[in-house]
């Protein structure tokens, strides 16, 4: 009987454990890869020596791959403090200041989340090409803020306290010292989620980026990935050496924010 009730939970363990493994085999392809040259994608043949750094010397070398960096820390990190500052003042707007329309303007803007991304390319192109930003951070960083982030803030803002709120006033506190002094301070796990959603997303961010971009100076790392080609062929490890470097400051960056995320998850769905 006690083996009956424990096989439930070991196929569960068993089917996680597989699950896990081919989530991790794309990235374990990855590193291997980047440590030998090759233009066989499926050479899995790996010997010491053929494992070299060639790859990594290559990227930091190439021209203007620090210029992609640079370009791509910039909208990153630019993306996350506009997405926090948009969606913290909406957010809270949305939660706890009551005007005319409150409900049906958050829920039009809700209803943007079910529009796909590539759906608005043209007009925003437009709007940017109107304002004369190709080219710029301008154009890079302003569309970043989403309807999503603001329904993140707007339902951990929901859950604090009125009491604490109305106290504030009392002492003679405006709306945006009660947002700054008293609000933040209590939600810093769904601020912590939402600087990692919109950091992932704009490091990896290509279609965008590949539009509202045609000098080389401007470009973002995932466009230079595309870029790391020859006349006849592909040069994989080269490939993938660039998508390992890539790939790792948006993993640190969650890393970093990690015992925050689940928390900020927890109370951005819990809350309403």
């Amino acid at each position: 009987m006690k083996i009956k009730k424990k096989l439930p939970g070991i196929l569960g363990d068993i089917i996680l454990l597989i699950t896990a493994v081919f989530c991790v085999l794309p990235f374990i392809y990855m590193l291997l890869m980047s440590l030998k040259s090759t233009v066989n994608a499926y050479d899995f043949s790996i010997s010491l020596s053929e494992i070299t750094l060639e790859q990594y010397v290559k990227i930091f070398t190439k021209n203007h791959f620090f210029r992609y960096l640079l370009n791509s820390m910039i909208v990153a990190f630019g993306g996350v403090g506009l997405s926090l500052l948009v969606s913290c003042l909406a957010g809270y707007s949305f939660a706890k200041l009551k005007f005319r329309g409150n409900d049906k303007i958050f829920f039009f803007l809700m209803m943007t989340m079910v529009v796909p991304s590539e759906v608005i390319i043209v007009p925003l192109y437009l709007i940017v090409r109107g304002f004369d930003w190709i080219n710029t951070f301008k154009a890079l960083i302003l569309p970043l803020p989403t309807a999503f982030g603001v329904f993140i803030m707007r339902q951990a803002i929901i859950g604090v306290p009125k009491e604490l709120i109305e106290s504030a006033k009392i002492d003679g506190a405006g709306d945006m010292k009660i947002l700054w002094k008293v609000i933040l301070p209590l939600v810093k796990s769904a601020m912590m989620t939402l600087a990692i959603f919109t950091f992932v997303g704009a490091w990896n961010n290509f279609l965008w980026p590949l539009i509202a971009t045609t000098e080389d100076a401007m470009r973002t790392l995932p466009l230079a990935i595309s870029t790391m080609r020859t006349a006849y062929d592909t040069d994989v490890g080269l490939v993938m050496a660039g998508a390992a470097v890539t790939f790792l400051p948006p993993f640190l960056f969650y890393l970093i924010l990690q015992s925050k995320f689940e928390e900020g998850i927890t109370i951005s769905g819990m809350k309403g």
